[in-house]
């Protein structure tokens, strides 16, 4: 114990000092914010690779996509690299927009986004899902003068596309410095997983593993000037520390805070914090295959047994009320609750059911959502369902998941992309509980196939009108909340601690922040 508190007291003593360094040192001329984060979730910097929230993070504000969320929003889409574009039955047209430059200078054409994109496909790594789910292969992929033609299998809803367009994975990368690096067919991959030439507003300039990263503002940049000069985000892991440094001054952000440490920020002068819910959930559901919870009047009973609020008050706040699989701040998102907490009708729908002295059952949560578990567990059985209780490493949970092997089970979930397509394919569309099923998402996991709300997913991925497209989804969400096997707990938030010299630090759901437009007092 004494040798780890050793080693985090000169962890932190080179840390802080290193950080004295570039504010008081070589970058005392220039604007510079520093940013205390845990960096190990980082695996690329590389848009075709990267598939973590904190890669992706950093890559909007280094490579340009085609199209992009306005700031602070997700779901209202405005122009990337790409100008206008249109959609004509299967094929979409974007216009590239004229003088764009890569930050070595190079210019930014059709035929660079087109490798790009071209590039995801061919070396189909983990993110490229997201634009290959549409039927988008290398062949159908053009570029034609100054547009880029992309033909998809069918017609889909223009605002699923564009959302699925505005992840990183479609940064636009140089063809010219990719192919320069080229080993062994990786079309650049090793040298741009630590290294960057994007034309957005930031450039990586260097990435000492474990320790800091350093972007400097891209001087070719085609949109307006980012107020800071260089962005330094500096590896640390305990968010103990992150707060000590931002409350001594040595960092201006501290991305990992927990939330019992908000109220230590909000009383220290000088400093602030920043809340956002994210396109994040933790959810309950049952097996659908498997008695009694097969029975729809029994998960209505088991619905209407828990408290979300009470459990909301357990984990100490810090998270978003939420009822459905569409969170807050994602299109077609739904606020009411087709069966509320209400213990009464539970007793009421077990005796209907045929279980007037309730059932016994087996309930399996991870260990990081034991209170969650906890809080459960004490509701069920106020109505007479006697829970067992099983506390499991998340990795152990996962192997009997996804074998369809768990009873009640509580777990987490992110959104990949910003539109309702994201969860409602995994939450709502199973047509088969069986090994032959093509798609074995989560209503799989549970034994789950409705193929009521099946058709009414696929269908809503194929409206083109949003009105109608939204009607389709709020309708769908109704019936989940009712007949399905989920009951959302809440949805899940990110706070930060800031100095109070960081101004216009916008976030969305996605956690995407606009680099260029935060400001930094002297």
């Amino acid at each position: 114990m004494l040798k780890s508190k050793r080693t985090l007291i000169l962890s932190l003593m080179l840390t802080i000092a290193f950080v004295l360094a570039i504010s008081g040192g070589v970058y005392a001329v220039e604007k510079v914010m520093v940013i205390g984060m845990n960096t190990s979730p980082i695996v690329s910097l590389d848009p075709a690779k990267a598939y973590e929230f904190e890669g992706s993070w950093i890559l909007d504000n280094v490579y340009d996509k085609l199209v992009r969320f306005k700031p602070g929003s997700a779901s209202e889409i405005e122009p990337g690299i790409a100008e206008s574009w249109e959609f004509f039955d299967k094929t979409i047209t974007f216009t590239i927009r004229d003088g764009a430059k890569f930050s070595n200078g190079d210019p930014v054409d059709a035929e660079a986004v087109a490798y790009s994109l071209k590039r995801v496909v061919k070396l189909a790594q983990a993110p490229s899902w997201v634009i290959t789910q549409f039927g988008i292969t290398e062949d159908s992929i053009k570029a034609i003068g100054n547009k880029v033609q992309i033909t998809m299998d069918k017609a889909y809803s223009p605002s699923l596309v564009l959302s699925c367009m505005t992840y990183s994975v479609t940064g636009t990368v140089s063809p010219k410095v990719a192919e320069e690096h080229n080993v062994e067919g990786d079309m650049g991959m090793a040298y741009l997983t630590e290294n960057s030439v994007g034309s957005g507003p930031y450039k990586l300039v260097s990435w000492e593993r474990n320790q800091k990263l350093i972007f400097e503002v891209n001087e070719n940049y085609w949109g307006p000037k980012p107020e800071i000069d260089k962005i330094v985000i500096i590896d640390i892991p305990e968010s103990s520390s992150q707060l000590l440094q931002l409350k001594g001054g040595t960092i201006d952000v501290a991305w990992n805070l927990e939330h019992d440490q908000i109220p230590d920020v909000e009383k220290t002068k000088g400093v602030y914090t920043l809340s956002k819910p994210q396109f994040k959930l933790i959810y309950f559901a049952m097996n659908g295959k498997t008695p009694p919870t097969d029975n729809v009047l029994v998960r209505r009973a088991v619905k209407s047994a828990i408290d979300t609020e009470a459990i909301i008050k357990a984990v100490g706040g810090g998270v978003t009320e939420l009822h459905s699989f569409i969170p807050k701040g994602m299109f077609a998102y739904y606020d009411g609750e087709e069966v509320p907490y209400n213990p009464e009708k539970a007793k009421e729908l077990l005796a209907e059911a045929g279980y007037p002295n309730g059932f016994e059952i087996t309930l399996t949560v991870p260990d990081f959502l034991s209170t969650e578990g906890t809080v459960v567990k004490s509701y069920l059985e106020q109505v007479g369902i006697k829970t067992n209780l099983e506390v499991i490493a998340y990795t152990t949970l996962l192997g009997k998941y996804r074998k369809q092997g768990l009873e009640m089970v509580i777990a987490r979930w992110g959104a990949d992309y910003a539109d309702p397509d994201a969860n409602a394919k995994p939450f709502a569309h199973c047509r088969t509980t069986g090994d032959e099923a093509t798609v074995k998402q989560l209503a799989w996991r549970n034994a789950y196939a409705n193929p009521e709300m099946t058709d009414m997913v696929e269908e809503a991925a194929f409206i083109q009108d949003r009105g109608e497209r939204e009607k389709v989804y709020l309708d769908l969400q109704k019936k989940w909340q009712s007949d399905g096997i989920f009951k959302t707990l809440y949805q899940m938030t990110i706070q930060l601690g800031l100095n109070d010299r960081v101004g216009n630090f916008i976030m969305n759901e996605l956690t995407q922040t606009p680099w260029e437009l935060i400001t930094l007092k002297d």
